[in-house]
């Protein structure tokens, strides 16, 4: 009667252990790219938010309706300020990802309306005297589109506000 383990069933377990090993590390990297994409967005969106934080206290009668951007070509204005970086811990060590950020000021739509076939900033209100009372409300809507390069694809987000 024989006890104990064979050379045949030591190897063969070693092999299955590796392929467990092989397979619990493949997931954990997979997690570590999902957490650095969820961290790369976030940072999108708190550089989305600070451009339109810093644009709002200029006020909407300071910031001229434009487009401006960091690298775009298209845009009227090129803003070298715009362009910013961040350091993450990787998989595979430290990576650093450039964020491109185009920011467009421009004319709310809901107080532009057409009044004797100009079309004007203002809003206009009647009043119960039927008498038209003009209602000047200057606001700008901002849009930011913040793009950023990721695994060898362009992911973006887009936001906006409103400032008066």
């Amino acid at each position: 009667m024989k006890r104990g383990f064979g050379l045949i069933e030591v190897l063969v377990a070693a092999v299955v252990l590796g392929f467990l090993l092989v397979g619990l590390n493949t997931m954990q990297k997979g997690n570590r790219e999902s957490i650095l994409r969820v961290r790369a967005r976030d940072v999108a969106n708190v550089v989305a938010q600070d451009v339109i934080d810093s644009i709002s206290a200029l006020g909407s009668a300071s910031v001229p309706n434009a487009l401006w951007a960091c690298k775009d070509a298209d845009a009227e204005k090129l803003e070298p300020s715009l362009c910013r970086t961040r350091d993450f811990k990787g998989a595979t060590g430290n990576v650093t990802v450039p964020y491109s950020v185009t920011v467009e000021v421009k004319q709310d739509e809901e107080d532009i309306q057409t009044v004797n076939e100009e079309t004007t900033f203002v809003k206009l209100v009647e009043d119960p005297d039927d008498k038209i009372n003009v209602k000047h409300n200057l606001s700008k809507q901002i849009d930011v589109k913040v793009e950023w390069d990721f695994k060898n694809s362009k992911q973006s987000i887009n936001m906006s506000s409103i400032i008066r």
